[in-house]
């Protein structure tokens, strides 16, 4: 075990001064004044992962063209390493060909007969969601094995903790629409959580913050100054200027989709006043006109939950200070205080009194066999680590299910060893203790 026992509870109040406990110790049955029309839909703050809805988050859905998250966080990891360059030309299969000459399809045409950038076909995938171009860079990331790259999709789940999700193709395209077309055999549909769609919207946003500069672009023409030329309107209807734009959310990204299985769905994101929102809409229901997959209830809902939360919520980093207590083995002290290597960040109601509680572990290699700390340790040295929270008046936890906040705990000064003359008296007033209670108790048995 990499941590062992946990050394203690710490209570840090940044404005009250009465106890807070863990929320996974303090169930509340309060939920947020939502009534978000979808069959699922989460909101996160970006920074911390704190969950700010929750709304069958854990149910496994379908995820349309959100899919297409996961190509590009493969193939901003692969430019990253080295093994792509954004001015590399990609050849399009027949695949890649066919689906994109689907025009009932979200497309840009695409040839045989030449090649294309990986930066044009990423602007194509990501404003305007192209599937034949999505094919073509999982086909460059997969060197054409399609096995293979749902392999490397499924890797990636794994990695970023993703959860319970099925994926058969790179698109988020349901079979009916690509039969014939490419040689996907199986027939069913991506599927992840939303719980699992805003960890995948947060590891490409906050590993890869590039990503929206081009899930912000509203409208950019593809092959321009060619007859193959198309204008590529964002399908992300809240960016600034579109029809389902809002003045007060500065939305910049990040991904929809649609297809009969997963409905109307929609990753969002919004930065203001330093705090990042991401949201996720699976299967909005417009109940005026429930056929209709225009009618943009999906941002709708979104701006709910975006409205509601900047609104509701302010992101504050509050130091804990030296809050650790930890008794020392041979230290030149009996007793050492540690604190956080950073000062940690909480999402918190607006206007409310905050408390924050912190739980910390010590790591085992630091320790000996009573769980104290053994001297000497130098200034700096990471010893541990603490769960971090701040109250919760919805009890939604975090977006992977932890208490809080995981932070390094270091020692903020020289811990130092006790000399030979004051372990050895140390040693001699425990033996004298031990030999006075002897004789004490011993003494009171006489008079018994």
């Amino acid at each position: 075990m990499y941590f062992k026992k946990i050394i203690t509870f710490m209570l840090v109040t940044v404005v009250a001064t009465t106890s807070f406990i863990l929320p996974a110790q303090a169930a509340s049955k309060t939920k947020a004044p939502l009534d978000i029309q979808a069959n699922a839909a989460f909101m996160i703050e970006a920074s911390t992962g704190k969950v700010l809805y929750n709304k069958n988050g854990d149910k496994q859905l379908g995820i349309a063209s959100m899919t297409k998250m996961v190509t590009e966080y493969l193939l901003m990891e692969a430019i990253k390493e080295g093994k792509i360059k954004w001015d590399d030309q990609l050849p399009i299969s027949k695949s890649a060909y066919n689906v994109s000459q689907d025009n009932t399809l979200s497309n840009v045409p695409l040839r045989q007969d030449k090649t294309y950038s990986v930066r044009e076909l990423t602007e194509a995938m990501s404003i305007y969601s192209a599937n034949g171009a999505t094919i073509a860079i999982a086909e460059k990331l997969a060197n054409g094995d399609e096995n293979k790259y749902i392999n490397m999709m499924d890797k990636l789940a794994e990695k970023l903790e993703l959860g319970p999700h099925n994926f058969v193709n790179s698109t988020g395209l349901s079979y009916e629409d690509i039969r014939g077309k490419t040689t996907q055999k199986d027939k069913g549909e991506n599927e992840l959580t939303a719980r699992g769609v805003a960890k995948l919207s947060r590891a490409l946003i906050l590993d890869y913050p590039e990503i929206l500069d081009f899930a912000k672009v509203e409208e950019k023409s593809f092959q321009a100054g060619t007859s193959d030329e198309i204008k590529m309107e964002n399908w992300n209807w809240m960016l600034p200027g579109l029809i389902n734009s809002d003045k007060n959310l500065p939305v910049d990204g990040l991904k929809t989709g649609t297809t009969d299985h997963a409905g109307m769905t929609f990753a969002g994101t919004a930065e203001k006043n330093g705090m990042r929102l991401i949201t996720v809409i699976m299967n909005a229901k417009d109940k005026k006109n429930p056929k209709d997959e225009h009618s943009g209830i999906r941002f709708v809902e979104t701006a709910k939950m975006m409205n509601y939360g900047f609104n509701n919520y302010d992101l504050i980093s509050k130091g804990l200070g030296n809050q650790f207590k930890v008794n020392v083995y041979k230290g030149d002290k009996l007793t050492e205080t540690l604190t956080t290597q950073k000062e940690p960040k909480f999402v918190v109601p607006k206007n409310a009194k905050v408390e924050t509680a912190a739980k910390m572990t010590l790591k085992e290699d630091k320790t000996n066999s009573n769980g104290e700390l053994v001297a000497p340790v130098a200034k700096g040295t990471v010893v541990g680590k603490a769960v971090v929270a701040a109250n919760d008046p919805f009890n939604y936890g975090y977006l992977d299910n932890s208490e809080g906040v995981t932070m390094d705990v270091i020692t903020d000064h020289d811990i130092e060893k006790a000399g030979f003359f004051l372990r050895s008296w140390r040693v001699t007033k425990d033996g004298l203790n031990v030999a006075k209670n002897y004789v004490v108790d011993g003494a009171k048995g006489w008079f018994k």
